[in-house]
């Protein structure tokens, strides 16, 4: 069942904003969804857009991930920098160290 139900698991709302990177497989799946017909969705007529969509989405979520942990990483070194500087940290408002 956990593979069956990932294999047909759903996208995300598919708005352009939300994913940049995958703006022209967003509409190339939006015009398909569109353009078919409702017995022709059911029956794979869009498969080839939505398994783009789905490897676009995971390019995207990896490229988030990455920049969120270069931003985190950043944010480590400046308090670093700070504990080094000051020789203490704010813990819930209270200093910690020297």
């Amino acid at each position: 069942f956990h593979t069956l139900r990932y294999a047909v698991s759903m996208h995300p709302p598919l708005t352009l904003e939300n994913h940049p990177l995958c703006r022209d497989v967003v509409i190339a799946l939006k015009r398909c969804h569109r353009d078919a017909s409702w017995w022709g969705r059911s029956f794979g007529a869009c498969n080839e857009q939505k398994w783009a969509l789905d490897q676009c989405l995971k390019k995207q979520k990896l490229f988030k991930a990455r920049a969120n942990a270069e931003k985190a990483r950043e944010e480590r070194d400046r308090l670093r920098r700070r504990v080094e500087k000051y020789g203490h940290a704010t813990v819930n408002g209270e200093f910690k160290g020297k």
